[in-house]
């Protein structure tokens, strides 16, 4: 009698811990499903991700990711070198927002061309002019 509680005991433990796990993967797939079913209503975020940079520099460059990270492959003029900046980033509808892990975040645009240009570009004033590269 006493091993039989023992695995009665041990059985409910294992069934506790696995329904545990499987409610963690249903809310984290629950997610995931919410963030990919909002991307996919704008049609813009698809037309942002891949690799973007400035023509005729195209060391300067932005990677962006699905899952809304980024990589700035960037040149910073006061420290004369070249530097690799990360973070996350949201789409509005013209504006693209950087919200770098390491300083202040920055506001791009994002807009199509102008008339029958269907490209879309990456602008700030006339420092930075991207164009997608893929």
């Amino acid at each position: 009698m006493k091993n039989l509680t023992i695995i009665v005991i041990i059985f409910f433990l294992f069934y506790q811990c696995n329904a545990d796990k499987s409610s963690e993967n249903k809310n984290f797939t629950n997610s995931t499903e919410n963030i990919s079913k909002t991307q996919d209503i704008d049609p813009k975020f698809e037309l942002l991700i891949g690799t973007w940079f400035i023509p005729h520099i195209a060391d300067i460059n932005i990677t962006f990711n699905r899952d809304t990270s980024f990589v700035f492959n960037d040149f910073n003029t006061k420290l004369l070198k070249e530097e690799v900046l990360r973070g996350k980033f949201q789409l509005k509808p013209d504006k693209l927002i950087l919200i770098y892990n390491d300083r202040p975040q920055q506001i791009f645009n994002f807009k199509k061309g102008k008339g029958t240009d269907d490209n879309y570009y990456i602008t700030k004033g006339k420092n930075y002019y991207f164009v997608k590269s893929d």
